[in-house]
């Protein structure tokens, strides 16, 4: 469903998995992302040692007290983990060109199947449209797909 949807503007780029975890999901995406070059961020260096095990440059990096620089920022189920998830959005538009989040919505149907906590559909829109407003959303199932192009990359 993902290769459907997903703008060209957003394949073929450099791509930072931001909470990559062991790379499982980062190989995943890379069908859907053809990036030139993956990198993978994750806060638990045992989970880093198993992403670089399946190839994956992966570095240990805490989302909450910063980001690296890159041009496509990808970050799959995380950003419900973090505590200021507003800080890590700003961040995400400073430093990359563009940003694919996918979120678990949370609704009266996923009790237990996602760990953390996951935004009800009104928390997580109201997060896209402060911070990240010209952004495309798609619903499918219980997630939420987020493209953000900044202005910058609009242009090129």
């Amino acid at each position: 469903m993902l290769k459907d949807i997903v703008p060209p503007i957003f394949q073929g780029r450099e791509m930072d998995d931001l909470g990559c975890g062991d790379g499982k999901l980062t190989v995943l995406v890379k069908d859907v992302f053809l990036p030139k070059k993956i990198r993978g961020f994750d806060v638990s260096a045992s989970l880093v040692k198993r992403a670089r095990a399946r190839g994956i440059m992966a570095e240990v990096q805490d989302l909450e007290k910063g980001l690296p620089h890159g041009e496509l920022a990808v970050m799959w189920g995380v950003l419900h983990h973090l505590k200021d998830k507003q800080a890590c959005l700003k961040r995400i538009k400073e430093n990359y060109e563009l940003a694919f989040i996918r979120e678990p919505v949370k609704n009266r149907f996923m009790d237990g199947w996602e760990m953390g906590r996951p935004l009800v559909r009104e928390q997580i829109e109201h997060l896209v449209h402060v911070h990240m407003s010209s952004a495309q959303t798609f619903y499918y199932g219980h997630c939420i797909f987020i493209f953000y192009v900044s202005p910058g990359a609009q242009r090129r």
